[in-house]
């Protein structure tokens, strides 16, 4: 008889377990970032785990992209200033207060409009008034002032947002009809009020009153304590605008700083 092979039951089934334990072990070791040998390498090589390491570059590349456009919006082109408008800037010293007639004679030098421009006041103050300020200038500021009645056909333009004009007068009959634009026209100092002779029971008698009148209303802004306001045209006299701008600072309380241009000149600061 020839010889009998003998066979192991079992013996395949088991180098194949033990292959798929040593596959996982490597897997396992992967996972949590440790060496690992890998197939078709040296003995001496190994490979590593780089999948955390890519996902904090991942992370990182996302937050420079989350940043960057919050980056952007802070770069800001510088406006470019025109040689005369620089050369007239140059004139003025920005640490100097100049008293009134300094400044007026200075403001004359700097202008650089071909037309008359107006001039202005900008008052910081260091705390708002409660409620708007009126003064009677002693001279006109040269502004014509553009006066509304109330009628079907004002309420219509008011309704469809078109509002041309600096005052509004009514009658108490006419203020339910204006009741729905409160939260448009009180905003402006449009609103017609008694206290400011807008409300009254005749508007044409008041309007030519007011046409000439030089009662200036002076609001600060909502957001800060400023006010803007015109004082006279440059073509007025010193003393004119003097004067105008002597009774407007003396009707405020507190002042902070206080800036004297004309339209399109550089800033020039008072003495207060």
């Amino acid at each position: 008889m020839g010889k009998k092979r003998v066979s192991v039951l079992g013996t395949e089934a088991e180098e194949a377990a033990k292959a798929k334990h040593s596959r996982q072990l490597e897997q396992k070791k992967l996972r949590s970032g440790k060496t690992a040998k890998a197939p078709g390498l040296g003995g001496g090589q190994r490979i590593v785990d780089t999948a955390e390491e890519s996902l904090r570059e991942l992370e990182i590349i996302e937050q420079k992209t989350t940043i960057l456009p919050t980056t952007l919006k802070k770069i800001t082109t510088s406006h470019i200033r025109s040689k005369p408008y620089l050369a007239a800037k140059s004139k003025v010293n920005p640490n100097q207060t100049y008293p009134v007639s300094d400044a007026l004679k200075l403001l004359r030098e700097v202008s650089l409009t071909k037309f008359d421009p107006s001039v202005e006041l900008h008052i910081n103050l260091k705390v708002a008034p409660k409620s708007q300020v009126s003064v009677d200038l002693p001279h006109s500021t040269g502004k014509s002032k553009k006066i509304a009645i109330v009628s079907d056909k004002v309420i219509a333009q008011i309704e469809s947002g078109k509002i041309d004009f600096d005052i509004l007068l009514a009658t108490p009959d006419d203020m339910p009809k204006l009741l729905k634009f409160a939260k448009l026209l009180g905003p402006k100092g449009l609103m017609p009020n008694p206290k400011t002779g807008t409300l009254v029971a005749d508007p044409t008698a008041s309007a030519a009153k007011l046409a000439s009148s030089t009662i200036l209303t002076l609001k600060s802004e909502k957001s800060a304590p400023v006010i803007h306001t015109t004082v006279g045209k440059l073509s007025s006299s010193d003393k004119d605008l003097s004067d105008n701008i002597s009774a407007i600072l003396s009707s405020l309380a507190q002042i902070r700083k206080v800036v004297l241009k004309s339209t399109m000149s550089p800033a020039i600061k008072l003495e207060i």
